[in-house]
């Protein structure tokens, strides 16, 4: 199942899941979420940069450090702590820390 992601939901920035986490049968997988910053994080590191930080809703952060990457996570990757102007429930953000080159 996909979440919908029409012009009616906003391009999905409309759905907020529930207190269960849940919206209409779907749920937020925080193990495979975890698993996918870790990964970018370790890929970002293996080129010479770094995860500048990762928005995602600060209230549903504590779920992350519940998995198998939670240690990682708090070590290695800097999580939003204000809650955006729009919820990211259904999504994240991941910003890189990347240098500008030259233009010698």
């Amino acid at each position: 199942m996909h979440l919908p992601t029409s012009p009616l939901t906003k391009l999905g920035y409309n759905i907020e899941f529930d207190s269960d986490d849940q919206y209409k049968g779907m749920y937020i997988d925080y193990e495979a979420l975890a698993a996918h910053v870790v990964a970018l994080h370790k890929q970002a590191k293996l080129r010479g940069y770094d995860l500048w930080r990762v928005i995602f809703d600060p209230k549903l952060q504590v779920n992350l450090y519940k998995t198998k990457y939670g240690s990682y996570l708090k070590e290695n990757v800097e999580f939003s702590k204000k809650r955006s102007w729009v919820r990211h429930d259904e999504h994240y953000h991941v910003d890189f820390s990347v240098p500008c080159e030259s233009q010698n």
